[in-house]
């Protein structure tokens, strides 16, 4: 089932449609999560988290959305996030999201600005180019190697750094014109 089967099951039946798109994305869903809490237990939460929050905004979601992109995006979020929680309950070790800057919940100023960057980001990364966006997900939501994403499509490695190079550059290009300057959060958020 495509994702534009799977948002039209999800508004026809969504008791259904949720259960489909835990069979399609779970898995994949779990493994990205895996990557940033290592623990079952909050993996399992978060990956409920996201299919939950999938299920409330389902109505702001049109035919045309990638579900898949979508989903990507909203576990790694709700993954930080959660990080971010434990972090500040100092229930996890803060070497284990490497690459990643963490705000401390008491600044949220700082903390609304990344959330509304973080969901541009993610509506500029969903209009990207089908297999751009795909090499870009791999890259820096499922935490592949450029080696593993050229074996995993049939590319050379250079093919990939090329497409990932011309993927950064639309998403810095996009986010100029809305405004967002490419600065170093943004770096440290899209390396």
């Amino acid at each position: 089932m495509n994702d534009r089967q799977l948002l039209k099951l999800l508004r026809a039946d969504p008791a259904d449609g949720i259960n489909e798109a835990i069979c399609t994305y779970s898995g994949l869903l779990t493994a990205v999560a895996m990557r940033i809490l290592k623990d079952h237990h909050e993996v399992e939460e978060c990956v409920a988290d996201t299919f939950i929050s999938m299920w409330k905004n389902i109505h702001t979601l049109s035919k045309a959305d990638n579900l898949k992109a979508y989903l990507l995006c909203m576990v790694r979020n709700n993954a930080i996030d959660r990080y971010r929680r434990l972090k500040k309950q100092n229930m996890i070790s803060i070497d284990s999201l490497d690459g990643f800057e963490i705000v401390a919940d008491d600044d949220v100023e700082l903390l609304i600005v990344k959330n509304e960057f973080m969901a541009t980001l993610q509506k500029i990364i969903m209009k990207l180019p089908e297999q751009n966006r795909d090499i870009f997900m791999r890259k820096y939501f499922l935490f592949e190697s450029i080696r593993e994403i050229a074996e995993n499509l049939n590319l050379t490695e250079v093919q990939v750094k090329d497409r990932l190079y011309r993927a950064r550059k639309q998403l810095r290009d996009k986010l100029k014109k809305k405004g967002i300057t490419y600065n170093e959060y943004i770096h440290e958020t899209v390396r």
